[in-house]
């Protein structure tokens, strides 16, 4: 599958009726009252639909990881944004990660 079907079968899943209904299920069961609120998946979209060789329509259907509301949390749309960005980073130097950590740990997430 060249990228560009990649990305046309990505964004056909995501405009989906089960997709739509899988986001409507997590932003329930969290319950959080956000102005913004986005879905996030725990295990990137993408690499869900590469490690399960996801090819069409039918094959996403029939995937338990695509659709596996464990691998869902609400969280606000600029929170999706900085999370989306970081999962794109292929390395971190040490600093960043350090940095990362005590951001974190003042923020009461560690």
């Amino acid at each position: 599958m060249t990228s560009k079907e990649f990305k046309k079968l990505a964004g056909q899943i995501r405009r989906s009726p089960e997709y739509a209904e899988w986001k409507q299920k997590i932003l329930d069961r969290d319950g959080l009252n956000l102005k913004s609120p986005n879905v996030h998946h725990w295990r990137p979209f993408n690499q869900i639909l590469i490690d399960n060789d996801i090819q069409s329509m039918e094959d996403a259907k029939k995937c338990w990881a695509l659709w596996s509301l464990l691998n869902g949390v609400t969280i606000s749309k600029g929170e999706h944004r900085i999370l989306s960005l970081l999962e794109r980073m292929k390395s971190a130097t040490p600093g960043f990660q350090m940095a990362l950590r005590k951001f974190l740990f003042r923020m009461g997430g560690e």
